[in-house]
């Protein structure tokens, strides 16, 4: 009856003005939710799709989930609004935050943690023993903006004057951690959260290839740790009502504890405090390194 009413309404009415009536949330215009996935996209979407409908059944809203290929895809989509919300990382969110003034809502807890380091992995019989070894080798990263990934081993090379041979783009974790155990390149760096205290059970990437790998863990060695790096927050684009950002802070950690592990291995989401500083000590950090960050935002 309503979809008849509404139809009706639309013969007094423009296309532009009736549609415009449309507020986020409805059929017409879902909410938009991207998600950069550490792993494969066709199955990071397959993962997401119970998790979204939960929030659909929780938050009473009708969501899209998008899948975008790149962290500062997520960016500029935010800043077109073409995105209302993002589970991106830590870099492509202090961007999105200078350049389009969203705000962080929730925070990731994995492992218990709400931090995690960068990790340089290298095979377990690998003639590299420390980070001077790395000079000249062939390393594979997943994402250019990935803290992870590219930015903490590069400021360590840097810092130590070393160059890599070839830096290799993969697009996902799990297929540097594969290309590293083919033997294509000679190291890789992925996230990192320690072993499970109780049954020493690997919490960082490799573990996402253990299907294909069972003894990955005794086949590969970490070879270096950086300090501490904040989990990366669920942000909002600016302009949202504070009542679909209250109903999505209730509905999304009740969903994301019903489904752990579909979103890039979350298991945990707390409310964002409202002064967080830990984000500012990554990116003076990041600043004093001296790394060309424009230069990294524009690697292919």
């Amino acid at each position: 009856m309503k979809l008849k009413l509404l139809a009706s309404m639309c013969v007094f009415f423009t296309f532009t003005n009736c549609y415009a009536a449309d507020s986020i949330g409805t059929r017409n215009n879902p909410f938009k939710i991207a998600i950069i996935p550490s792993g494969h996209a066709a199955k990071a979407l397959d993962n997401a799709k119970p998790v979204a409908k939960c929030i659909e059944d929780k938050a009473k809203i009708f969501v899209d989930i998008q899948v975008p290929n790149s962290y500062i895809a997520v960016v500029e989509a935010i800043g077109a609004q073409k995105v209302d919300m993002a589970f991106g990382d830590i870099v492509s969110y202090l961007i999105a935050k200078n350049k389009f003034g969203v705000e962080p809502i929730l925070q990731i807890i994995r492992y218990g943690s709400n931090s995690y380091q960068s990790a340089i992995f290298v095979k377990e019989n690998s003639p590299i023993k420390n980070v001077n070894d790395l000079n000249g080798k062939k390393f594979a990263y997943s994402d250019a903006s990935s803290a992870s990934s590219y930015i903490f081993p590069s400021i360590l090379m840097k810092k130590n004057n070393k160059k890599f041979s070839q830096e290799v783009p993969t697009g996902s974790m799990d297929a540097s951690i594969i290309a590293l155990m083919q033997g294509q390149v000679d190291a890789t760096a992925a996230y990192y959260n320690g072993p499970d205290a109780k049954t020493g059970k690997i919490n960082d990437a490799r573990s996402r290839v253990e299907n294909i790998y069972p003894n990955i863990s005794k086949e590969t060695r970490v070879l270096w740790l950086s300090k501490s790096i904040p989990n990366e927050p669920v942000y909002v684009r600016k302009g949202l009502t504070k009542e679909i950002k209250d109903k999505l802070t209730l509905a999304i950690p009740a969903c994301i504890k019903e489904y752990p592990n579909h979103i890039n291995n979350m298991q945990e989401l707390t409310p964002v405090k409202s002064d967080n500083k830990d984000y500012a000590e990554f990116v003076k950090e990041v600043e004093n390194s001296g790394l060309d960050i424009s230069g990294i935002f524009s690697k292919k």
